[in-house]
């Protein structure tokens, strides 16, 4: 397993678009569209275009496997929002994850000299709340019923990591 990061391009998008038209994939990422190309190719053109997002492609062995995203970017504050999601299941449990969150969290603090890095996370998907936690997030709040899980609202999770905290 060899995990990297490139910047997130049009070449991605239609992989992208497949992994967003799965269940397992929509339901925790809180897709609130139908996804299309146009949206695809839309958010990867702000992507490229606006400093408060980094995205990116992860890369296992050579394929692209998922994406990690930092957004919302404040620079005055120093913190961006985190999110990640394996589109293709065989990558799931082998520690890609895990390699793509510390890539992400060093790119955060490192390059662009952040402090903080959040995320929200629903309450049910606990095995993304394990990882998040082994990655140095610690929960600062529950969100009651702010997630719309399968026509259900759910609470979610804010969690984040200071600059430090993320495990050598």
């Amino acid at each position: 397993m060899t995990v990297k990061l490139e910047p997130l391009g049009p070449a991605h998008a239609a992989a992208m678009l497949a992994w967003m038209q799965r269940d397992d994939v929509r339901d925790d990422v809180g897709v609130a569209s139908e996804p299309t190309m146009e949206r695809t190719l839309a958010f990867i053109d702000r992507a490229l275009t606006d400093d408060t997002v980094a995205a990116f492609a992860i890369v296992d062995d050579g394929a692209h496997v998922g994406n990690v995203v930092l957004d919302r970017v404040d620079r005055r504050v120093g913190t961006a929002r985190f999110s990640i999601y394996l589109g293709a299941p065989e990558h799931r449990g082998r520690g890609v994850g895990r390699a793509a969150t510390r890539l992400a969290l060093a790119h955060a603090f490192e390059a662009l000299q952040l402090q903080k890095v959040w995320l929200t996370v629903h309450t049910r998907n606990t095995r993304a709340i394990t990882a998040y936690a082994r990655e140095g997030f610690r929960v600062e709040g529950v969100l009651r019923r702010e997630f719309l899980l399968r026509g259900e609202l759910v609470d979610a999770l804010y969690m984040g990591v200071l600059r430090g905290e993320q495990p050598g």
